[in-house]
């Protein structure tokens, strides 16, 4: 499912003296079937650009186009209902959106919003939080007597349990400890990889960008500044240097070892690093 911003932009508060252009002219093409990282720093429009794509925002000017699906300024698309079938979007801290007494009903509550029967909804829950890593010892447990990152999978299963083509995660593991960020990675692996979802993230967290992305978008001051590969976004070191971004820990222990004379290609992981090492050690 093709996404593609034309010129989009977006100002908070319009016609009042506070007015702010949060992103502006934006012509971005997202790839199908990818796992796509939008960074920069905070205030650089990530967060309102995502919001465009199932339409809890409108362009200011612009357009945005969604396979069959068209927003523009002036209206929503038709089919509004149908479009956030198709674009799930996941908020950062998701997990304080958890309202039902159980987890079942939780993640039921988006199928029978959309339609689905009780029995439909309710398979749907428990098939999503399996996806997710959640059994049926949590089916009748409490969101709030879980711990943080299984809050975090409990929300993301809301959103799988309506089976959306793309999935948005706005910084998705913010708060979560390194285990939790780790499985949290694995999970949007499997989605890509496995089940064929198109992935959108927006992070600060440069070592899942590096680990898990195809792509990268950098935003800067409401622009897109650069689109490309993430592994040859992270070896522009000038462009690194020019935005002030931090390289991931793996690039800068394989430049390290490289100034000491290793030859080190195709290093994208500690496992290749790994192996690399033991073939230049013999």
């Amino acid at each position: 499912m093709a996404i593609k911003f034309e010129k989009l932009s977006y100002i908070y508060s319009p016609d009042m003296p506070y007015a702010t252009k949060a992103i502006s002219d934006i012509d971005l093409e997202i790839s199908e079937g990818k796992i796509t990282a939008i960074i920069g720093k905070t205030g650089s429009g990530k967060s309102t650009l995502i919001q465009h794509l199932n339409a809890l925002l409108l362009p200011s000017s612009g357009t945005l186009t969604i396979a069959d699906f068209t927003i523009t300024s002036d209206k929503k698309p038709k089919g509004l209902k149908a479009l956030r079938r198709k674009v799930g979007l996941v908020f950062q801290f998701s997990e304080y959106q958890l309202f039902e007494e159980t987890i079942l009903k939780d993640v039921a509550f988006g199928p029978k919003n959309f339609g689905f029967s009780e029995e439909e909804a309710i398979a749907r829950a428990k098939e999503a939080l399996g996806l997710v890593g959640l059994d049926e010892s949590y089916y009748e447990r409490s969101p709030l007597d879980i711990s943080g990152g299984q809050k975090r999978r409990a929300a993301i299963a809301g959103i799988l349990a309506i089976d959306p083509d793309i999935i948005v995660l706005d910084e998705p593991t913010a708060g979560l400890d390194p285990r939790g960020t780790k499985e949290m990675i694995a999970l949007f692996s499997a989605l890509n990889k496995k089940l064929h979802k198109t992935i959108i993230l927006v992070t600060h967290d440069n070592e899942i960008v590096y680990e898990s992305a195809d792509e990268v978008v950098l935003l800067e001051d409401g622009k897109v500044v650069c689109k490309q590969d993430a592994h040859s976004f992270f070896e522009d070191r000038a462009l690194l240097k020019s935005h002030a971004i931090i390289e991931p820990k793996i690039v800068k222990l394989k430049d390290l070892l490289m100034d000491k004379g290793l030859k080190l290609d195709n290093i994208y992981s500690i496992q290749d690093l790994a192996v690399a090492l033991g073939g230049n050690h013999e």
